[in-house]
């Protein structure tokens, strides 16, 4: 993985051969920095106008794909020109598109991921930091701010639960300091990122994502266009890395000028 900077003049000289950019970003911890709790999130201003810039740029589309639900997602742009997908690919809003038959299919097992949120939430009622955020077709369990003598009962109920339910159909994703459930039918943020790519044939996909579930989506454009991790990880499908959401900032405001 090479740090973006390091190659910058032949990156950029390969981001500008291509008229038509798609630019594929994930939220937390990749625009947003990570905070201890999810509503304490902020889009700063400069990469909110830097954003406003790009997606009036005919070289550029741009989508923003998150664990969040799609309307929380939304409430920290309100952008025009920008195609918001929440819940890990299960929402979709913009550019006139619709979700395919494959992830309407799997937002009808909603009702389970609901089901096993409530109890995921009597279980842990009185654990406390724990916060448990139930999206409707996805679900994240928190647990940055458990305290370490609460860590191993929690380690071992989640173990619990995974295993108890494990004939549901649902997968369990480990995040940063947090667990994410979805449902198991094949449908995350790297099915999205190429359905949102064969919507835009003709541009080449920029992809920048921080954790886990982004590895989807890293993976599945990692030889299609510019994959970038934000921090430098030893196991990862991208192809380039920058330090953080700040330098990210730094990033798109290079593009703007490119």
């Amino acid at each position: 993985m090479k740090y973006a900077w390091s190659v910058w003049p032949s990156l950029q000289k390969r981001i500008c051969s291509s008229k038509q950019k798609l630019l594929i970003l994930d939220f937390d911890g990749t625009l947003a920095k990570i905070v201890k709790k999810p509503h304490e999130a902020a889009l700063e201003k400069q990469t909110k106008d830097i954003l406003a810039a790009l997606s009036q740029s005919p070289f550029y589309k741009l989508a923003v794909i998150s664990g969040r639900s799609l309307d929380d997602l939304m409430s920290f742009f309100h952008i025009k020109n920008i195609i918001y997908t929440g819940n890990h690919g299960l929402e979709l809003e913009g550019n006139g598109l619709s979700l395919p038959i494959q992830a309407k299919k799997a937002k009808k097992l909603g009702a389970l991921v609901w089901l096993l949120g409530e109890k995921i939430k009597d279980e842990f009622s009185k654990v406390p930091g724990i916060f448990i955020e139930n999206k409707n077709y996805t679900l994240s369990v928190h647990y940055r701010n458990v305290s370490k003598p609460y860590l191993p009962f929690f380690k071992q109920e989640i173990a619990r639960f995974r295993k108890q339910y494990a004939h549901w159909p649902l997968v369990w994703r480990k995040g940063k300091k947090v667990w994410e459930v979805r449902p198991g039918m094949k449908w995350h943020k790297g099915d999205a990122a190429l359905y949102l790519a064969g919507k835009f044939p003709a541009a080449l996909p920029i992809v920048i994502g921080d954790d886990a579930t982004d590895e989807d989506m890293l993976r599945a454009m990692r030889h299609r266009g510019v994959t970038i991790h934000v921090g430098r990880a030893k196991s990862s499908s991208a192809e380039y890395y920058l330090k953080s959401s700040k330098d990210v900032t730094t990033f798109l405001g290079q593009l703007c000028r490119s």
